[in-house]
């Protein structure tokens, strides 16, 4: 499952979470629409050992802004709390994968 994320609970889910991986996305890009069926699949593989969430951009400008997110889709990806990867664009499931295994 991906989860909605907003400005109350992104640090929490961050930090409780040992490896997370979060989508800045908007509502109207056909990437992020693309990106969004990959991470859906690999939430339901990978079960409790990731946390996926998602950050629309457009309700979350601060925490967008915070991450210097410039372009969507973006992934962060967090472990142990800290930002250990960035991808900017669209982001092929395999290559999601690999950059989850290198944390």
């Amino acid at each position: 499952m991906v989860n909605q994320l907003t400005r109350e609970n992104f640090e929490k889910v961050t930090k409780e979470n040992s490896i997370v991986v979060v989508e800045f996305y908007s509502a109207t890009c056909k990437h992020c629409k693309k990106l969004e069926v990959g991470i859906t699949e690999l939430s339901e593989e990978t079960g409790n050992e990731v946390y996926f969430g998602k950050v629309l951009v457009s309700d979350e400008l601060a925490l967008a802004d915070e991450y210097e997110i410039t372009s969507v889709p973006t992934l962060l990806y967090f472990k142990d709390g800290e930002i250990r990867e960035k991808s900017i664009g669209f982001t092929h499931k395999l290559i999601i994968v690999e950059n989850i295994k290198k944390l």
